[in-house]
């Protein structure tokens, strides 16, 4: 259980890559100045953003490092709908609402962090991940009751009935290309 949560945690960190590039691009003139203007608030923002970016590049490169053989057999395989849009969406939020000189923008955006992360993990939504998308890893509804999340093409897929990996955590599968 722990562990799950963990991975749980991990992934959500990482559905927000494109998040902290981005903050990090916006902000990087205007607030890093570090070396000549230090303040423990600037401190702590650049330190949890590049600590973010280090945990979602650490669960990327365990996306593809990792394999398995366990067999996944299913009947049904249904497209990924816009559920990676709408999560990006929620990016719009803090990416136009933070300021990092102001503690109330701070702690909204971090209030509305934890409160996305809560629900991400509670309703088992690690499938949504841009940084996967990003890479070619789609996310597929199957059976009704599971989740695959793999690189091979929609069409190879619904000529197939079987597929070799791992579980992820609970009912979300993951199927490399190379290992089907």
């Amino acid at each position: 259980m722990i562990i799950t949560n963990l991975i749980k945690i991990m992934m959500f960190l990482s559905s927000y890559f494109p998040l902290y590039i981005m903050i990090l691009i916006i902000y990087f003139e205007k607030y890093f100045d570090i070396c000549t203007n230090p303040t423990i608030r600037k401190s702590l923002f650049l330190f949890a953003v590049i600590a973010a970016i280090v945990i979602s590049i650490f669960s990327f490169i365990l996306l593809c490092k990792s394999s398995g053989d366990r067999e996944l057999i299913f009947q049904k395989v249904e497209r990924p709908d816009d559920t990676i849009i709408s999560y990006i969406m929620t990016y719009i939020i803090p990416l136009l609402s933070i300021d990092i000189t102001k503690n109330s923008t701070i702690i909204v955006n971090f209030l509305l962090f934890i409160v996305i992360g809560y629900l991400y993990i509670r309703l088992n939504l690690v499938y949504l991940n841009p940084l996967w998308a990003i890479f070619g890893y789609v996310s597929y509804r199957i059976d009704e009751d599971k989740i695959l999340i793999t690189n091979i093409p929609y069409n190879n897929l619904k000529r197939r009935k079987v597929v070799y990996g791992y579980y992820l955590v609970n009912s979300i599968f993951v199927a490399k290309h190379k290992n089907n």
